[in-house]
This record gives structure tokens, C-alpha cells and sequence, in this order.
């Protein structure tokens, strides 16, 4: 088998490089579009999981802690959750019906909080707004917010577990 390698046509030897710089130039820009694709994909799919952490601040373990959690949720109450943190401002992407959320900024100390309907109910504005206020705002100030958001998870699966034993209690 023999390899050939692709010969440029041209009139002159200098009609002849300046097609090779060309067909380089454009073997290079696809190459480098394919990449930034590839990148966008990927940041994509991270903020379509259970944690997407920005500043990457979160270790193995504290990811590992969330993504639990979210799978908990979801097998005791069929409902998803999303846990996301921004090096900076954000905006809270569309969620369904089932999904709850919890979106930081620590560097603009902002928290976003948003709830399922029913989840709302059962857990009642007073509970949820003490997650922000007990819990997340004044762990920024302490550069603790990881570990808030592990106490607010369990905060919230506490709450969600004891609402259930009251009410199968009572039936």
C-alpha cells in the first residue's frame, strides 16, 4: 500500500503555497470550531446535571454528597433537583413541575430558591426562607457555602421525611 499525500495545484510555485497556506488555514479553523463546539456541548450537559459548579470549588466528595441527595429525592419523592454555583451573576434556567432548585453566587452574594408547587406547600414559605437566611446568605461571608449547601439538603430531606411520617401517622 502506498501513501500519497495531497498535492496542491497551481500555475506557479507561489499560487501553489499560498493554496497550501490556505488549505491548512481552513483544516485549522475546523479543527478549532469542532473544539469550541465540543466545549459548549460540554457546558451544556454540566448544567443540565444535578450540580454544576462554576467557581469549581466543590470537591469530589461534596459533588458526590449532592448527586446522592438528588437521587434520593427523586426515588422517595419523584422529584429532581438542580444545584448550581456561579462565579458570577446567573439566571435561573426553566425547570419542570418536579424540579427544585437551588442556584448561587457567592461572589454577589446571591441565592435563588425555587421549589416544586406542592413541595412549596408542605414545606411552607417560613422553612424555605430560612434555608436562605440562617443558612446560605451567611455562609458566603464565612466562605462556607459548600458545606451550606450540604446542611440545607438535609435540612430539606429532614423536613421532607418528617412531613411524610406525619401524614402516614395519621392516615
Amino acid at each position: 500500500m502506498k501513501l500519497s499525500i495531497l498535492k496542491v495545484q497551481g500555475d506557479s510555485s507561489k499560487e501553489r503555497i499560498i493554496r497550501s497556506i490556505a488549505l491548512v488555514l481552513i483544516f485549522a479553523a475546523v479543527i478549532w470550531a469542532f473544539m469550541k463546539n465540543n466545549e459548549r456541548v460540554v457546558d451544556v450537559l454540566n448544567r443540565e446535571s444535578a450540580v454544576y459548579d462554576e467557581t469549581g470549588t466543590l470537591d469530589k466528595e461534596q459533588r458526590k454528597f449532592i448527586v446522592s441527595f438528588t437521587r434520593s429525592l427523586r426515588d422517595e419523592y419523584g422529584l429532581g433537583s438542580k444545584i448550581q454555583v456561579f462565579g458570577g451573576d446567573f439566571t435561573v434556567p426553566d425547570l419542570d413541575s418536579k424540579t427544585m432548585y437551588i442556584g448561587i453566587a457567592p461572589s454577589i452574594d446571591k441565592v435563588e430558591l425555587r421549589f416544586p408547587v406542592m413541595m412549596r406547600q408542605s414545606l411552607g414559605p417560613e422553612f424555605i426562607e430560612s434555608l436562605k437566611v440562617e443558612h446560605l446568605l451567611p455562609s458566603f461571608s464565612e466562605d462556607d457555602w459548600p458545606s451550606a449547601i450540604q446542611i440545607v439538603l438535609v435540612e430539606i430531606f429532614n423536613k421532607l421525611d418528617e412531613l411524610q411520617k406525619g401524614r402516614t401517622s395519621s392516615e
